[in-house]
């Protein structure tokens, strides 16, 4: 695909899907890709209101998480020279949002950002939208829409003003729709997908993102068989929006497929890309039925509880960063310099896995409640 326009738009949702974390990974790409002047990025002052109320949230729920981890997991304390240190350390709410804040104003306040006001989009536009239902109204909860639609219409004028097209960053299915319906916008529905077209299209780099393609086929099995080794060795929860709460008893993994790539960074001595895994397995899991338990308030035991395993064969897909090295420019020095999954815990989807088998139900001895 062939880069249109350098004038970019990212919404809320495409921040978001990169977990707000400015400054490092592809966010850092992404500042320095502003920096450098490939993309001249643009920030409503709707989208950066909402940005800093995510992340005032997101501070104090991470130091509320840890403060309860400090807790629950103090015998750590005696391991330290195992842990690193560090997990106990005591901050603040304010302290955590503070430097979120400064990371984030890096981007959006460094003299290359241009703020975009709504001010000047007069809200008859907006509401005409809204009352023939036109996108991003067309759909329900259409009140949610009205700061992504006075965004789009700040952007659309600027467009307008300067003859040029936007890159609408999103991955909001309703910004989708309004791009659509513009011939000023193209929509692109993440940040990946933007420093991936960005990068294959920079004359200085289409070259060397041949050459790290081809060094990432090189590499193929060995990364497959890395992540296959990390996968093996992770954490799972399970997780259903059902009732049910079953606990973990086995896992195997049948397949490990690189499902999706996108080019964050590459240079002479290496590149970085965003991987998605297609990743294959079967866990069995131990549930418990209290159904049709009864609860002995004397003994203060479940008795009856009816117990069973069963089987699922999940296909689900995981994220990771990868960095490999071709020193010099050189094949032959080409390595694996980092594979690391997005997320620590793997979670697996049961109302998306394919039950498989039952270890058969039976009823267990008396139960203690479970104290969570």
């Amino acid at each position: 695909m062939e880069l249109e326009t350098r004038l970019v738009f990212i919404d809320t949702s495409a921040y978001e899907k990169k977990k707000l974390q400015f400054g490092i990974f592809a966010l850092a790409r992404l500042e320095r890709l502003v920096t450098e002047g490939k993309i001249q990025l643009l920030i409503t002052d709707v989208v950066r209101s909402e940005i800093e109320t995510h992340l005032k949230k997101m501070a104090h729920d991470a130091v509320t998480e840890h403060k309860k981890f400090r807790k629950s997991g103090s015998f750590l304390c005696i391991a330290d020279e195992v842990t690193g240190g560090g997990l106990f350390t005591d901050f603040t709410a304010e302290a955590v949002f503070n430097e979120a804040i400064r990371k984030f104003r890096i981007l959006v306040d460094n003299g290359y950002t241009e703020n975009v006001s709504v001010e000047r989009v007069n809200p008859r536009q907006i509401f005409a939208a809204y009352f023939t239902g036109a996108p991003p109204f067309h759909r329900e909860a259409k009140k949610s829409e009205f700061p992504d639609a006075f965004s789009l219409a700040a952007v659309d004028a600027l467009a307008r003003a300067r003859v040029h097209k936007v890159y609408v960053v999103s991955g909001d299915g309703d910004m989708a729709a309004v791009a659509d319906a513009n011939d000023n916008f193209i929509y692109l529905p993440g940040i990946d997908e933007l420093l991936d077209l960005v990068n294959r299209n920079d004359a200085e780099l289409a070259d060397l993102s041949v050459f790290a393609d081809t060094v990432l086929e090189q590499l193929r099995e060995n990364i497959l068989t890395l992540a296959r080794e990390k996968l093996e060795d992770g954490e799972y929860i399970p997780y259903s929006s059902g009732d049910a709460d079953p606990e973990l008893c086995d896992l195997s993994i049948s397949a490990v497929t690189i499902a999706e790539l996108q080019l964050i960074e590459v240079d002479q001595d290496g590149a970085t890309y965003d991987l998605i895994f297609d990743v294959t397995l079967t866990a069995s899991y131990d549930f418990a039925d209290y159904s049709h338990a009864n609860w002995d308030k004397e003994d203060r035991l479940y008795y009856g509880v009816i117990e069973s395993n069963e089987s699922f064969l999940h296909q689900e897909q995981y994220s990771a960063i990868l960095e490999i090295g071709f020193s010099e420019g050189l094949r032959s020095n080409a390595e694996i310099c980092l594979l690391q999954f997005e997320d620590s815990i793997f979670s697996l989807d049961l109302d998306e896995a394919r039950y498989i088998e039952t270890g058969g139900a039976t009823t267990d001895a008396p139960q203690e409640p479970d104290p969570f």
